[in-house]
């Protein structure tokens, strides 16, 4: 058995596998948040494993948001700690008296570079169920580069997302639902969006691929657009990975993958090893592989 999983391994490590991106990580409108208005804004700590909940109002407006988001929204600010490896993070925006707040996430490196934008389609419609009622939700998995304390995530709504409005299904379809019935013949209910609302978030480890902190270019596979001026892949290059994009890439950087790569297989995390491989060859950098196939191979 150990055999086959070390075999397995091994073809894997040698074949050149396509990840997909991130399918809710979106360009696009660029999102570019000054110094000052960062300076100004409260951010909100955030324990592992705990929901934090926070109240948005109309009078909570920020004016900075303006000039991405089309309007002045109110924004819920939080720090996360980045020292504990991959971040899994919930967030939810329950429906609050027929209105509904529709978020749109924003995530800054530890040095409030802006790393990830989610947009409104990001949030998928959870119908009620249990103790939670009909909201909108989403799931980042988060990967903080090393060397940062805290990355920031910072949720507002858009001039867009605020024009429309969401149709939920009526209590008594629910209800019918639960209890193995014929739903009624009913019409949906029309919730407007709103300015005010409470967003909710919950932190957790897991695993992910989302770095946050490196450079972005390097993942235009996340990305609507191209970084303009990309160096040629050599032809040894773009015959193993023909995704591959040629860069720079510091000794800090390297080193990063190839402790990340060497933890996920102490950590018996063959995928995640084989992800974090994948995606430093699309930097150029070999040792990560060759630390995978030594370490396997000595298994």
């Amino acid at each position: 058995m150990k055999k086959t999983l070390i075999s397995t391994a091994l073809l894997l490590a040698n074949m050149f596998v396509v990840l997909p991106g991130i399918a809710n990580s979106s360009a696009g409108t660029p999102v570019h948040i000054n110094s000052t208005a960062l300076a100004q804004i409260q951010w909100q700590d955030v324990p592992f494993s705990q929901t934090v909940k926070t109240t948005l109002t109309e009078q909570q407006k920020q004016a900075f948001t303006a000039q991405f988001a089309g309007i002045a929204s109110p924004v819920a600010a939080y720090r996360i700690p980045a020292n504990q490896g991959t971040l899994e993070i919930e967030i939810e925006s329950p429906v609050i008296d027929q209105t509904l707040f529709v978020p749109t996430a924003v995530v800054l490196d530890g040095n409030f570079n802006v790393a990830a934008t989610y947009p409104s389609s990001s949030f998928k419609l959870q119908e009620e169920g249990g103790l939670k009622g009909n909201r909108l939700s989403a799931e980042l998995n988060l990967t903080p580069a090393m060397n940062q304390d805290y990355i920031y995530l910072l949720i507002y709504t858009t001039q867009q997302d605020l024009a429309k409005t969401t149709m939920m299904p009526h209590p008594a379809k629910l209800y019918a639902k639960a209890t193995s019935r014929q739903p009624p013949a009913i019409n949906d209910i029309e919730v407007a969006h709103s300015l005010n609302g409470q967003v909710q978030i919950n932190v957790s480890s897991a695993n992910g691929t989302k770095f946050i902190g490196l450079p972005t270019e390097i993942f235009s596979s996340n990305k609507a657009s191209t970084p303009v001026g990309k160096p040629a892949a050599s032809p040894a290059t773009a015959a193993q990975n023909p995704n591959a994009v040629v860069t720079a890439v510091d000794k800090d950087t390297e080193a990063y993958f190839n402790q990340a790569v060497t933890k996920a297989l102490k950590a018996k995390n063959v995928n995640k090893a084989l992800n974090l491989v994948n995606e430093a060859e699309k930097l150029g950098l070999k040792s990560p592989r060759q630390i995978f196939l030594k370490n396997v191979n000595s298994n």
